[in-house]
This record gives structure tokens, C-alpha cells and sequence, in this order.
């Protein structure tokens, strides 16, 4: 059918339903009651009748245009209604196409990122690969994807920067994009399935480990004398086979942590939560877990937990458990004690028996 038919046929069809209803007013009477109605000389009562019929007409002209009106006002409603479903279809597909091209575009912005960090951290300026280090930072706090890249990535460079070789000179400080590093990884957001932080063999010599959480990470044969791990989180810790002279535990969390067969001598642990700690065969002479009491206007210092740790041949030559609560310990012998420094504050393991009566 061609385009302009429909609209000639609607207005033929218009016009033919006018035209009719305009003879129906005028001589419908006639034809539906021709036989009561006069044709000339029109009495008040053939009034009545032609009145009552063309009112009626008019009205059910005035109830069809009514309905008319309803019907193309419902059709018009259907069609908004659809119109509007598409453009929400339409609108939510632009949407989700924004989306991805927003996800692609900040993407390619952290690669770009990303890729500009390694070359800041593999240059030979120093100040250069800290930068390299922060930005690092900054991609991990805000790509959560590329995080645990991040962590690994700054993990195996401290491993390759303090790597210690036996035939070279030991180094006495880490250097500043190492401690810079280790600082970052200490702050870094963590959850509960993350992968451990492998310090294996390094050397972190008075490196600044304080406060930082450093929990179920391995620094197993690591050189950490003057290391700094006040106030550190360790829980799970890592840390057996280490020569640690003069490392600072005070008030760490080192629940369940190894320090089997290390060095620890002239360690401080003030403080530190030890529970459940493993220091088989740990040389701990002249480490400080005992109670520092008040003196000079400073306040006391508790001494460290040490609840359910295991003591068994550890080294005690000079060590300060003044004060501390030995009753759950594991292992400890009576002459691994007597080398050590106690006061009447000491709890004895309940294994022994005596209690406080045999100082």
C-alpha cells in the first residue's frame, strides 16, 4: 500500500461519518418514526418527539467522540510507555558502555602508571626509585587489582637490595629506597588471605619496622641487628635462624611467631605479646622482658606475656624477667633460670610447684 492511502482513506471515512451523522440529526426522526410523524405542518407534539431524538443522537455523538478520545489517549499512553522502556534500555546500555569505557580507559591509565614506577625504581638515582616506591604506593591504594602485584613486586626489591653475600662486607644500614619499601609494605592494606612477605636471607640491619604490619611475613636467616619492630604487628611471624643483636620488640604482637635457634641477644621485648612464641634453642642473653618500674618520674613498663611460650634450651645468660608470668611456659628448666635475673615478682611455671617461695 502506498504511503499517502491511509491518510486519503481516513479522511474519506471522516468525512462520510460527519456527513452522516449531519443527516442523521436532520432526518433521523423520519426514518425511525415516520409513521407518528407529520411531513408538513409540524405540531408542538411531533416537536417533542424530533427534540427527544436528536438529543439522544447528540448525546451518543458526544459519548462516541468521548470514547474516541479515550481509546487514542490510552494508545498515545501505550506508546510513551514503550517509548520510555526503550529509551531506559537504551539509556542503560549507554550507561554500561560508559562504564566499560571508563573501566578500559583507567586501565590503560594505572598500566601506563604502573609501567612509569618500574623504570622511577630500577633507576641508579636514589631519590628516583623512592619516588618510583611512593608511586607504587599510590597505584596499590587505588587499584585494588594490582595490589597484590605491588606487595610482590616491592617485597622481591628489598629481597634483591639487602641480599647478603657472604664473601661481600656486611652492611650496616639499609639504604633509604629499602627502608622507604619496607615502609610502604608495613602500611600497606591488608586482608585475611594475603600472601606472607618473604624476607628470606636479608639484610635489614637497623631497618624501621616499628608499627607496621609485618604479620605471618618470613624473615628466616635474616640479619636484623638494630632492627626496629616497636609497636609492629608479627602475629604468625617468621622469625627463626636470624642473627637479630639489640632488636627492639616493645609493645609488638608476636602471638604464635618462631624465633627458633636465633640470635636475639640484648633484645628488648617490653611490653611485647609473646603468646604462644616458639624459642627453642633462641639465645636470648641479656634481652629485656622483665618489668621496668617507675623511676625518675617515668612511668612503669609492663613486661611481656610470654603465655604458653615455649623456652626449651634457650639462652637466659643475663636475660631480665623481672616480673614476668612464667606459670604457662613451656620447656624452661631451673638452670636455664638461675642464669637469668628475676625478682620476687617472677612466677615460677606451676609445673614446679612453690611458687614465689623458693625466691
Amino acid at each position: 500500500m502506498k504511503a499517502w492511502a491511509k491518510p486519503v482513506g481516513t479522511g474519506l471515512l471522516a468525512t462520510v461519518i460527519v456527513l452522516g451523522y449531519g443527516l442523521l440529526l436532520w432526518k433521523g426522526p423520519w426514518w425511525f418514526d415516520s409513521s407518528h410523524l407529520r411531513q408538513k405542518d409540524l405540531q408542538p407534539a411531533d416537536g417533542v418527539v424530533i427534540t427527544g431524538f436528536r438529543t439522544t443522537v447528540v448525546a451518543l455523538g458526544a459519548g462516541a467522540i468521548a470514547g474516541l478520545g479515550l481509546y487514542y489517549t490510552h494508545r498515545s499512553h501505550k506508546h510513551t510507555e514503550k517509548l520510555f522502556e526503550q529509551s531506559e534500555k537504551l539509556f542503560a546500555h549507554t550507561r554500561e558502555k560508559d562504564r566499560e569505557q571508563a573501566q578500559l580507559t583507567r586501565e590503560g591509565q594505572v598500566t601506563d602508571r604502573y609501567v612509569e614506577a618500574i623504570k622511577l625504581l630500577s633507576s641508579e638515582n636514589m631519590t628516583v626509585r623512592i619516588g618510583g616506591i611512593f608511586s607504587l604506593e599510590r597505584i596499590a591504594r587505588d587499584s585494588k587489582d594490582d595490589r597484590l602485584t605491588v606487595v610482590e613486586l616491592l617485597t622481591a626489591h628489598v629481597r634483591e637490595s639487602t641480599r647478603e653475600n657472604p664473601r661481600s662486607p656486611k652492611v650496616t644500614h639499609i639504604a633509604a629506597d629499602v627502608q622507604a619499601a619496607l615502609t610502604v609494605l608495613g602500611r600497606r592494606s591488608t586482608e585475611p588471605n594475603d600472601h606472607r612477605l618473604d624476607f628470606y636471607h636479608c639484610g635489614l640491619n637497623n631497618a624501621h619496622l616499628s608499627d607496621g604490619d609485618f604479620r605471618r611475613s618470613l624473615f628466616y636467616y635474616s640479619n636484623l641487628s638494630g632492627a626496629g619492630f616497636a609497636g609492629a604487628q608479627l602475629d604468625g611471624a617468621g622469625l627463626s635462624f636470624c642473627e637479630a643483636e639489640g632488636a627492639a620488640f616493645s609493645h609488638a604482637s608476636a602471638r604464635e611467631a618462631d624465633f627458633v635457634n636465633a640470635i636475639y641477644r640484648n633484645g628488648w621485648f617490653l611490653a611485647a605479646d609473646l603468646t604462644d612464641c616458639d624459642f627453642y634453642g633462641c639465645d636470648l642473653s641479656g634481652s629485656d622482658f622483665g618489668r621496668r618500674y617507675a623511676e625518675d618520674g617515668n612511668p612503669p613498663i609492663p613486661p611481656a606475656i610470654l603465655a604458653n611460650a615455649r623456652l626449651t634450651r634457650a639462652k637466659l645468660n643475663g636475660t631480665n624477667l623481672r616480673g614476668v608470668d612464667l606459670s604457662t611456659v613451656r620447656g624452661l628448666e631451673r638452670d636455664q633460670l638461675a642464669e637469668a635475673i628475676t625478682d620476687k615478682n617472677t612466677i615460677l611455671p606451676d609445673r614446679w610447684g612453690g611458687g614465689e617461695d623458693e625466691y
